[in-house]
Parts: C-alpha cells; structure tokens; sequence
C-alpha cells in the first residue's frame, strides 16, 4: 500500500510519508567515514562486525547480561528483524505484534514460516497500550512478542509501568521478546524511553544508527541477547551479508563521543520544536486531530470523516503531498494518516496547505 502511493506521486510532491530523517550524519560520523576510506584498508570485518564496536553496543545493553560476543552489526535493524524472526520462528508458530505497527513484521513473519496475531493499540484511546487485549491475543502457539516504543507508526512510547505490565503477562511463558528500538534515542520528554529488556530478561533487542544519527543509507545497525540465539543468527548472518560494511562500522565507532551526543540531543529539539508546529498548524489551518507523539518522527492524523486512509491520501496525491494511509500498519491505523515531520519548517506548513486543499477538494 506505501509503495502505491509513493509510486503515484506526482512531480513537485511534498513528501510527508517520508520514514528516514532529512537532517544531515553528525559532522563527526562524516569525518572519520572520510579518514577511514582514505587512509585505512577496508575489507572485511569479522561476520558479527568490530570487536569494539560490538563493545560498546553490548555495555548499552547491560541489563541483558551480554558481552560483545552476543551481538551482531548488521546492514540495518531492517536484517537485524530479519535474523531474529528467522531464527526464532519454526513452521505454525506465532508472533504477537502491535496493531498499528510497522509493516515489515508481518512479512517478514511469513517468509519465516509462521503466522501473525496482534495486539491492539486502540485508536479511540490515542494509540495506547491495552493490558487486556494484550493479555486475550496471547495464545498457547505465540512464540514471540515484537515490542517497539517509540512506535512506527504513531510515535507514542510503551511507558515503565506499561512494559512491567507486558513482561508480568508473558512471564512463564517462554515467550520470546523482540524489542524494536530503532526510534529509541529519538524523544521528547525528559528522558530516554525505558526498554522491555529493563524487565524481562528473554529479550532480543535490535537497533540502530539510521534514526538517531540520520544514516539510513549506511546501513548499520544490531541485534544483541543471549548466547545461544545470536549464534544461530550469526550463522544466518553470514550467509546472507556476509558484514555490515566496514566503512560504516569504523565511522560508527564515533556515535559514541560527547560530539555525537551533542548531535543526537540537538536532533531530538529539532524533530520535538517540528512536531510542535505541525501538530498546531493541522489544527489550526485544517480543522484536524493528531496523536501528540512521544517520540520518532510521525504523528496519525485523524481523517475518519473524509473517507478511508487509502482515499484520502489518494486525494492528497492530487495536491502533490504524499502521506501514508493508516490502514498500512494494521486495522487500528484505518482512518488516519501517518504524516512525518521530517522537513522544514516550511515544508511542513506548505504541506498542510496541501492537505487542507486536498480534504477541501474531497468533500465536494
């Protein structure tokens, strides 16, 4: 369904379905990729990637009780996810997911061999997490739980009490966490979002840098847990990249100076200083409610009363905005767009122009 829209977008689009940050790599990432490929020889890595590198993702995960031998650099959380849902998953299985919640779950799911059922983020309760709907989608063949906060598509985070909550539900089961946390370093509040991880120890967590250090075209990403799990998706690993890319990898060793810190703090106030502003100008200029996210970089707009999510963005394609149908993430997503703000200031109020035309145009 996004490829559809996209696909049909005209020439001069606005794009606000983008899901990658417009914000330039860290000055420091930048320079040492550039000392890397000029003075360094860059072949292979090891299959699971940099022993330092693997360091210093691995002492971020310490709840886990991990070294550098449990974690895998890989190209992007994209086959981070990939590895894990392979190695997990056998032939009948079930993972639990979210509803709305990222597209790649249930495909990915599929090519594993295994079947997907969700749990609800109710769209009438602003895309919050539902311990009893949670607790009824358990069944005795859910093999995997995927947990994601900041979510994709809503940008609402899972809250402490919330994730306690999640794991005190599973706990017993055998159920295998996958916590998604690509968007994690990207938030508003005060502090970093707290991990599933911090409460149930049967967890894989995957990230990356693409999000928070804007490095989408570098692939680089992780997935680190127990020992005898990454060894089975090492092996996958191997086959199917053989390593992330060395250059990335030297030049990611620099996310972890004050320099890159600085960067992600001064991304985080662009992205909440964005949302700010667009939040109040659909409001404002188009008559319309959205979800006030927590983090990442999108927001669902409420559009129920225009038509369904796929018609209304298609009459967006005709004022030359791209958005994305809600109804891509799942049923709670039917009736809202999901609208990034990962443009300008300026963009972004051109591009509530458009859809304002565009709702405009549509009802009569």
């Amino acid at each position: 369904m996004i490829r559809q829209v996209f696909d049909r977008a005209l020439p001069g689009s606005i794009n606000l379905g983008l899901g990658e940050p417009d914000l330039p790599t860290p000055d420091i990432i930048r320079r040492t990729a550039v000392k890397v490929i000029q003075d360094e020889q860059n072949g292979y890595t090891t299959h699971a990637g940099l022993p330092a590198l693997r360091e210093f993702i691995a002492n971020d995960n310490k709840v886990l009780g991990v070294s550098a031998n449990d974690v895998i650099v890989t190209a992007g959380s994209q086959e981070a996810l990939y590895l894990a849902l392979l190695t997990l998953i056998d032939e009948g299985d079930e993972v639990l997911i979210p509803d709305p919640g990222f597209v790649a779950y249930p495909t990915i799911t599929q090519m594993a061999g295994g079947s997907t059922t969700t749990y609800s983020l109710p769209a009438a309760e602003g895309f919050s997490f539902d311990l009893e709907s949670f607790k009824q989608s358990i069944t005795p063949r859910t093999k995997v739980l995927v947990c994601i906060s900041p979510s994709n598509p809503t940008g609402r985070t899972l809250s402490a009490a919330e994730l306690k909550a999640m794991a005190a539900a599973i706990d017993g089961t055998g159920i295998f966490v996958i916590s998604d946390e690509i968007y994690r370093d990207l938030y508003f509040g005060d502090n970093r979002p707290a991990s599933i991880a911090d409460y149930y120890p049967n967890t894989l967590v995957i990230s990356g840098l693409s999000k928070s250090m804007s490095m989408t075209g570098w692939r680089l990403g992780w997935i680190c847990g127990a020992t005898e799990i990454i060894k089975a998706a090492l092996i996958l690993h191997g086959y199917v990249t053989t390593c992330a890319s060395t250059v990335s990898q030297k030049a990611a060793l620099a996310a972890w100076t004050d320099e890159a810190e600085s960067a992600r703090k001064a991304h985080r106030n662009i992205f909440k200083e964005r949302r700010d502003f667009l939040l109040s100008l659909l409001e404002t200029r188009a008559g319309l409610k959205a979800v006030t996210p927590d983090g990442a970089f999108y927001t669902m707009v409420d559009i129920h009363q225009y038509g369904s999510s796929i018609q209304v963005a298609e009459a967006m394609l005709e004022q030359r905005v791209i958005t994305v149908p809600g109804a891509a993430f799942g049923k709670q997503g039917e009736g809202f767009l999901r609208v990034s703000f990962c443009a300008s200031l300026d963009t972004l109020a051109e591009g509530v122009d458009r859809i304002r035309k565009g709702l405009e145009s549509s009802k009569g």
